[in-house]
């Protein structure tokens, strides 16, 4: 037998091995033609056969090692591997180890195609053996799961991967775009997916979500977050959240863990809002952890680090956040969150991650229904139209009473709500607390005269 045959012949061997000792069943296909498929295998559970099918490409002997891993060939296999009706995985059989290494070749085929690439070898790092079998089997089941239903299709759309438990709701808008409301069972927040925002993950609760608009916009004009909603979209949406919260309550899931995406684009969000909100906080940021890191030996051996590349320390201090690269706001980030306190994922996203910011809020905060009064609207030549987070210390407002009655108020301070994130606080005269505002809402300020 050529020493092609034989090695290949023998991780064929070494699968089905390992496969049968776990109670799987395994077929093989007739190797005298090369359909990109070996072995067709199913899985059981329990000792009872399942639905779930997989194909698997079998490949052994060193040719196919590369730097990171392994590698197997596409050749002419990349249709039917990205789009038949069975998903198909790659494994390869490492002789000199005696290891046995997979990879979702469909998974990855369908992820280069959706970034517009041609994957032209997929690439093999996980390892498969007795001990990781059971997440092995999991893990492709699950797989199996979203790919034969609707959570595949949309999770490919999306460019994310669903569990088989997820709450997965679609809705086409009169625009003719896509969102996706996602929500794993037992996590305290949901994901708002929008083709019309690249895809781009917006994780809320019901917290964040005004169906019937908040202060500073449109009477009736529905949000979440910093999204506007129209009308058929909130309706939507309502009908999302009660139908997680009642799978939710019928949930018998293991515990979660904690969701590392959601929480790195939770921390990026803040940050970025911090900035908007504090223009000089990294100034003032990098002032004080320079000094902290005087005494603080870990602390300046990572500002060392993070601080080495020049070019990354001009662009973190001279760029705004969505134009900053990777390693800019990596840096930025470093810069301004002194730490990040995670709780169980049950929690809501406010209270599951907790941003502690390295220069403190000067004041505590006044909820929204503590404010007594609002801000006047009476305009003058001498007078102008503000956000809150274009208020700064010394500037004169005007403010109504509960009476309708006009007086001034000095701003004293300004900065990031903690209580409410995405609100903004500001401190008036006389008052050792900050009042809370929405970005949207609007103040009249005396114009400067010089």
């Amino acid at each position: 037998m050529p020493d092609a045959r034989r090695t290949g012949r023998a991780a064929v061997n070494a699968l089905r091995a390992l496969l049968e000792r776990h109670n799987h069943i395994v077929q093989e296909v007739d190797g005298q033609n090369d359909f990109g498929e070996d072995l067709h295998v199913t899985f059981t559970e329990n000792g009872m056969v399942t639905g779930d099918v997989v194909k698997i490409q079998v490949k052994g002997g060193r040719s196919w090692r590369r730097a990171d891993g392994f590698g197997v060939p596409v050749g002419d296999h990349g249709e039917n591997w990205a789009d038949g009706n069975i998903p198909v995985l790659c494994v390869v059989h490492d002789p000199d180890a005696d290891g046995l290494y997979w990879a979702n070749a469909t998974k990855q085929l369908r992820s280069a195609r959706r970034n517009r690439k041609v994957l032209k070898t997929i690439n093999v790092v996980h390892q498969v053996d007795d001990d990781s079998m059971a997440d092995f089997v999991a893990q492709v089941r699950a797989y199996l799961h979203s790919y034969r239903g609707i959570h595949g299709p949309l999770g490919e759309m999306a460019g994310v991967e669903f569990g088989p438990t997820d709450v997965v709701q679609h809705h086409v808008n009169i625009h003719g775009e896509d969102m996706i409301f996602w929500q794993r069972r037992g996590e305290g927040f949901a994901t708002l997916l929008h083709s019309d925002l690249d895809w781009y993950p917006e994780h809320f609760g019901p917290e964040h979500f005004f169906p019937d608009g908040r202060p500073g916009l449109l009477r009736g004009m529905a949000v979440v977050l910093d999204t506007i909603l129209e009308k058929p979209e909130a309706q939507w949406l309502a009908a999302c959240l009660d139908a997680a919260r009642w799978a939710d309550r019928r949930a018998d899931e293991p515990p979660l863990r904690t969701n590392l995406d959601a929480r790195d684009n939770y921390v990026a969000r803040r940050v970025e809002h911090h900035l908007r909100m504090e223009p000089d906080s990294l100034t003032r940021s990098i002032k004080k952890l320079h000094g902290e890191a005087e005494t603080d030996h870990e602390l300046a051996a990572m500002a060392t680090e993070l601080e080495s590349d020049a070019e990354v320390c001009a662009e973190a201090r001279s760029k705004p956040w969505r134009e900053m690269s990777e390693k800019a706001r990596r840096l930025v980030t470093f810069y301004v969150v002194k730490e990040l306190k995670v709780s169980v994922p049950a929690l809501p996203i406010d209270e599951q991650f907790r941003i502690e910011w390295r220069c403190p809020r000067p004041a505590e905060e006044y909820s929204f229904d503590a404010r007594v009064g609002r801000p006047s609207f009476r305009k003058s030549p001498h007078r102008e139209f503000v956000s809150p987070y274009e208020l700064r210390p010394g500037d004169r407002i005007y403010w109504l009473s509960r009476y309708g009655n006009e007086r001034g108020r000095t701003v004293r301070a300004v900065w990031d709500s903690e209580d409410t994130p995405g609100a903004v606080c500001v401190q008036f005269d006389r008052l050792w607390l900050g009042d809370t505002f929405w970005p949207e809402e609007r103040f009249v300020r005396k114009a400067s005269t010089g």
